[in-house]
């Protein structure tokens, strides 16, 4: 029999999914029962105010019911109109943070699951010895990026003439959420002002709404979208690496660097993270990876190595 770990993944699924089926969604169907009663209501109005003003000879009472449902009727379907589009956000919200949840989770599980596959063979490689190269006693070991993940979120990726190092799918689900959940709030926001409002649409007024309902939202989601594509490609056609904005022939790639750095926690503790850099013949050196998951890193500069044919510098990995 499996012992169950505490530590697995899937039993911190547990708090967030309790939560919703036995908090949430007993108070959102409270809620919708409270707001379908108040729906049935205004419909009986509107059909009340309409059977009274047919009348051809209506009573004093019938009169005065006349004009209170006149000024009561539009009241309250201008009121149950914008409870419905608050519905209509709130549900395109909760339905983007289950895309969301169901995202990062299942990505960050079936990686955890594909690494600890039995099918993944241990590969030997064997690090060569920095100290005895010129280059390599001289370049610094400090780490080339100040800032890391504690988890995986970048990976190498096969392409048609090499390869390619991009944010993982863990980090593409976040970033597509946030632009998801900007995008609901905006564009329901936008409908909701052109079906009930009287007045034509301005420039601040549409900014106005843009940065009060989910346009920084949006914002962030576009920028995190650019920021999570190809950070380093690799193409063997033309025998060239592109990395930090530059192009580096295959003929000056001189080695790897693999080192590890802790990164300090905004409050309290830390974490380590791990890199691996490209170096030239001239010293230089440019980041290729950099975050948490070591055995996917080590794996993937496994990989870079052979497909550049250099050697690997580390400095207490392992």
């Amino acid at each position: 029999m499996k012992k169950v770990s505490l530590n697995s993944s899937w039993f911190f699924a547990i708090i967030p999914i309790g939560i919703f089926i036995f908090v949430a969604l007993p108070q959102f169907q409270n809620m919708y029962e409270s707001f379908h009663k108040r729906e049935i209501e205004v419909q009986q109005s509107v059909r009340e105010l309409d059977s009274l003003q047919q009348l051809t000879n209506p009573a004093r009472r019938d009169l005065n019911n006349i004009k209170r449902l006149e000024i009561s009727v539009p009241i309250q379907k201008l009121g149950i109109g914008r409870e419905r589009y608050t519905y209509y956000k709130t549900g395109g919200m909760l339905a983007v943070l289950a895309f969301m949840f169901i995202g990062m989770f299942g990505s960050s599980y079936w990686a955890q699951r594909k690494k600890k596959s039995s099918s993944n063979k241990q590969i030997e490689f064997s690090f060569d010895d920095f100290t005895t190269d010129a280059i390599g006693q001289h370049i610094s070991w400090s780490a080339v990026k100040g800032s890391g993940s504690n988890f995986l979120s970048e990976r190498l990726r096969k392409t048609a003439f090499g390869y390619k190092i991009t944010s993982s799918t863990y980090m593409k689900f976040m970033a597509w959420s946030f632009f998801l959940i900007g995008l609901n709030y905006v564009a329901w926001s936008y409908i909701e002002f052109f079906e009930f409002s009287k007045e034509s649409l301005t420039f601040m007024q549409g900014g106005k709404m843009f940065f009060t309902s989910g346009g920084p939202f949006l914002l962030i989601g576009v920028f995190l979208l650019f920021s999570f594509g190809a950070k380093a490609l690799l193409n063997s056609k033309k025998r060239k690496v592109l990395v930090d904005g530059e192009i580096i022939p295959f003929q000056q790639v001189y080695a790897l660097q693999v080192l590890s750095k802790f990164v300090e926690g905004n409050k309290s503790g830390g974490y380590y993270c791990y890199e691996v850099n490209l170096v030239t013949q001239k010293g230089e050196r440019h980041n290729l990876l950099n975050h948490g998951d070591k055995e996917y890193l080590l794996s993937d500069m496994v990989k870079i190595s052979r497909f550049l044919k250099v050697p690997v510098w580390n400095n207490g990995v392992v």
